[in-house]
């Protein structure tokens, strides 16, 4: 007597050996697909990449307290100031060379010549000075009378502030 369940295994291997042989037999008929370019959409160039200036950002981290913003005009109109608060005391000129001598607000003394920069002598007419920065800022100074240095106490000074009497 057959038991029943001889027949699973006996079908499943009949059916391995049905589809090894079709394979067999069938894998030269096949070939692949021709190969289709894909539909691409028309592509538009990039708009031109914008320089990052990231210079502040690295030395001035985003959440530090102590970040303020940078003052980028300031340097340009400090100068100018700085220029306009100065007292022109001299000019001196020999040949084309002339260098100018200004008196800041705080009593430091400051030189200008023909080359030096930002700020250099354009011209100098005997009473007004012209200044001209790199940028072709101009800014015109009066030629202004020196302080008469304070008359030293003592037996010179004395003699200086008495007249002189003949005796």
């Amino acid at each position: 007597m057959i038991k029943l369940w001889y027949v699973g295994p006996v079908l499943g291997a009949v059916a391995v050996a049905a589809s090894a042989y079709w394979w067999h037999t069938e894998k030269e008929r096949w070939n692949p697909p021709q190969a289709r370019r894909p539909d691409l959409p028309k592509v538009e160039p990039m708009p031109p990449v914008i320089k990052v200036r990231a210079k502040q950002a690295v030395e001035r981290p985003l959440l530090w307290a102590s970040r303020r913003p940078v003052a980028v005009e300031e340097k340009k109109t400090s100068l100018v100031t700085e220029l306009l608060q100065a007292r022109l005391t001299a000019v001196f000129e020999s040949g084309k060379e002339r260098v100018a001598i200004l008196q800041r607000p705080d009593g430091s003394t400051l030189k200008i010549t023909g080359e030096t920069k930002p700020w250099r002598v354009e011209s100098f007419d005997g009473r007004k000075a012209l200044f001209v920065s790199a940028d072709d800022q101009r800014v015109e100074r009066p030629l202004e009378a020196g302080s008469a240095a304070a008359v030293k106490a003592g037996p010179i000074g004395d003699r200086l502030r008495r007249p002189a009497t003949n005796q």
